[in-house]
């Protein structure tokens, strides 16, 4: 058995799940629950996202069947912005990770942020560090400490941000750009001031668009709707 988190489940048949699940060493696939939807089965209470699991499962390469699950823990306790955020992780690992793909230190860098977001009040942050993870984890970081043309960024200058190229030196300020000095800040970490976290946003944004590809993540919209109630 390994450890697991359910990223998404779907009613299947008349007393089934199929369920989404991310494990520790083979990464992210689906399996069948078969009669987890019944009253009395032990997994329906447990097959949730959030919650850690051991679980173990056989057969088709596409679409497996689960033999056990069992608690792996407490389930990690998420409300309002948290519990939204919690599902902003989810539908990334979806996205942008590929069935079977093991990719050990993405669900250690998840585990982690589900604990963050439960227990700090400041959800960003921790999705931008989660961001920044992934980004590296697949392979599409980029250097925060030099430009396109190999210089090193300066705080007296200005960049733009080129999705899968990294940044470009400009000859002066737009709205579209970021000083050099907020830069090297943001290599650093450093997001206590509101409009370096802001910043850092509009950066993980344009370097995730690429990989996450045309469809709007449904996370973001519930977040936008949770934010205008």
């Amino acid at each position: 058995m390994e450890p697991a988190f359910v990223l998404h489940r779907w009613p299947y048949q008349d007393s089934s799940f199929i369920v989404e699940l991310l494990t520790r060493e083979q990464g992210r696939y689906r399996v069948v629950a078969k009669g987890a939807r019944r009253s009395k089965s032990p997994w329906r209470a447990i097959l949730q996202p959030f919650t850690p699991l051991l679980v173990q499962s056989r057969g088709r390469h596409d679409l497996q069947t689960l033999t056990q699950a069992e608690l792996n823990g407490r389930a990690v306790a998420l409300n309002g912005r948290s519990l939204y955020s919690g599902f902003y992780l989810n539908e990334l690992v979806q996205r942008l990770t590929s069935p079977y793909q093991p990719l050990e230190p993405v669900f250690d860098d998840y585990q982690q942020a589900l604990v963050q977001l439960a227990s700090s009040a400041h959800v960003e942050p921790v999705l931008r560090q989660f961001e920044w993870q992934m980004l590296c984890h697949l392979g599409h970081g980029f250097d925060w400490d030099y430009d396109d043309q190999g210089e090193s960024i300066q705080g007296e200058f200005w960049y733009r941000f080129v999705p899968e190229h990294g940044f470009c030196r400009v000859p002066q300020a737009t709205t579209d750009c970021f000083s050099g000095s907020s830069l090297l800040q943001l290599g650093a970490f450093e997001l206590s001031d509101p409009s370096l976290l802001n910043s850092m946003k509009r950066i993980m944004r344009m370097a995730l668009a690429p990989y996450l590809g045309d469809q709007p993540l449904r996370s973001r919209q519930l977040f936008a709707q949770q934010k205008g109630n």
